[in-house]
């Protein structure tokens, strides 16, 4: 009989030591729900082709190619071994930039990376996609209500998305 109120007592004063822990943690702004760090593009994440996760993401605006927005030279490559790490880097001189979207033209949810940047984040921009195949890596900045596009096709060895 001791035995078991010494377990359940020994319970309950771990559970209670762990609620108060993280009361206080919560109660001192440590632990944020991710809900308010971050806003989450679901519906472009989710979208099965280019143009609904453009749309989506990026919205309606007047597009430009111009060269105010480019890959690094060898980031991404032309050529991957492993699709599940292809590095980019993206490097733009455009001022007021709202979002940034890199697209994987051929998987199977086209927008691999979208990005809101605050002025805390400098170009270029260095990030690791997954590619499922040889297909067309496309970057869509949206600076002053314009969207600049570039892109480049790199081949895939191992397809990173199953």
């Amino acid at each position: 009989m001791t035995e078991k109120f010494d377990e359940y007592r020994r319970t309950l004063i771990k559970q209670s030591i762990s609620a108060s822990t993280l009361a206080l943690v919560a109660a001192s702004g440590l632990v944020i729900p991710r809900v308010l760090l971050a806003h989450w593009p679901q519906d472009a994440f989710n979208a099965e082709t280019l143009e609904d996760a453009i749309l989506t993401f990026l919205g309606e605006a007047e597009e430009v190619n111009e060269e105010a927005i480019q890959f690094t030279i060898g980031s991404p490559p032309t050529y991957a071994v492993n699709g599940a790490t292809v590095p980019v880097e993206i490097s733009s001189s455009l001022q007021n930039i709202q979002r940034v979207a890199l697209l994987v033209e051929k998987n199977p949810f086209p927008l691999a990376m979208a990005l809101e940047p605050t002025s805390a984040v400098s170009f270029p921009f260095k990030t690791m996609l997954k590619v499922a195949e040889d297909s067309e890596i496309i970057a869509m900045v949206r600076a002053d209500d314009k969207l600049y596009r570039t892109s480049r096709y790199v081949e895939i060895d191992i397809g990173g998305c199953a």
